[in-house]
């Protein structure tokens, strides 16, 4: 299993992570998911995502906490993350990015699971009504309290990225991942987001690298077997691929994405994931091909960074 380094950070993940709390949710999961995570870890599969499904996420904890037993003899070893925020905890409630939702969510998810820290804790999605300068106080706090090792941001807009980092700065404690939707599909963080992380040193998740199950070799119903994806199945098959299989060496082509973020359901699946890390290198022909298929967004001008590039990752570890 190729391990990348998150950013300038100290922090490596295997670049294929699974979601543990998708698949317990799933009740169509054919295989036992103690037996799925021993697979995956066996692989060495090392980073896996425990985020509580909304509308349930009590529940949800405690089926991930059923499967955790699987890979708790190899802790040390793996990392664990999570995102709180919009979505991950009961419905209706208002201020998920304050500090009362972060720290009370995170506190509810480790009682839930018997974890004692999250090796990488993520606020997810801005919320307008809550300060800035709280939410990103609250993941501190997290940190100085030892129940988070590293920070990040989920689903952040480029200016909100941005917007976060002076005060992370001013409190000590740096940004070491953003999780993002990102594939073939989808191509939004090309859009000055990428840019950002990497001249911040900022590593990169890729959630949602199969488009949510649109990039994968099962069959589709008809509305949604249109193009580009014939044209995608073709390209794979050419590499010798299947579609899953290209879209996962596609987004993993660029050395500063750390992780690709799946879900499955039977161990094959993460089997052929890992073969895709074999072939990350495209031609220029397969590439123009690609962005034939899938267009990338629209380039803007170059614009002046909000924040200076970060040097050091050090922080406070204050209790």
């Amino acid at each position: 299993m190729l391990h990348r380094r998150s950013g300038i950070h100290g922090l490596h993940l295997s670049a294929i992570s699974l979601s543990i709390s998708s698949c317990a949710a799933d009740p169509t999961t054919p295989t036992s998911m103690q037996t799925l995570l021993r697979h995956a870890a066996d692989l060495g599969v090392s980073h896996f995502d425990i985020t509580p499904s909304s509308g349930n996420p009590e529940g949800n904890a405690f089926a991930t906490a059923q499967a955790l037993p699987a890979l708790l003899p190899r802790r040390e070893t793996l990392a664990f993350s999570a995102r709180i925020g919009l979505g991950s905890q009961p419905p209706g409630l208002p201020g998920f990015g304050s500090r009362k939702r972060l720290l009370s969510g995170l506190d509810s998810l480790l009682l839930h699971t018997g974890l004692d820290y999250l090796d990488l804790l993520y606020a997810h999605r801005y919320d307008a009504g809550t300060p800035l300068e709280e939410t990103t106080g609250a993941l501190a706090s997290a940190v100085h309290q030892g129940k988070a090792l590293y920070i990040g941001l989920s689903g952040y807009a480029p200016s909100m990225v941005r917007a976060a980092l002076v005060h992370f700065r001013a409190l000590g404690v740096p940004v070491a991942s953003c999780q993002a939707s990102y594939s073939l599909l989808d191509r939004w963080i090309e859009d000055g987001l990428l840019d950002i992380l990497r001249r911040n040193g900022i590593g990169c998740v890729a959630a949602a690298p199969l488009a949510h199950g649109a990039l994968t070799p099962s069959p589709l119903p008809p509305q949604q077997d249109a193009p580009p994806l014939p044209a995608l199945s073709r390209i794979a098959a050419d590499r010798g691929q299947n579609l899953a299989q290209l879209a996962l060496s596609w987004v993993l082509r660029r050395p500063h994405i750390t992780s690709a973020l799946i879900t499955a359901t039977r161990p094959h699946h993460l089997t052929e994931a890992r073969a895709a890390l074999e072939q990350l290198t495209f031609t220029p022909a397969e590439l123009a091909d690609l962005d034939v298929c899938c267009p990338p967004p629209e380039q803007p001008p170059p614009h002046p960074a909000h924040t200076p590039p970060l040097s050091s990752p050090g922080y406070s570890a204050a209790p």
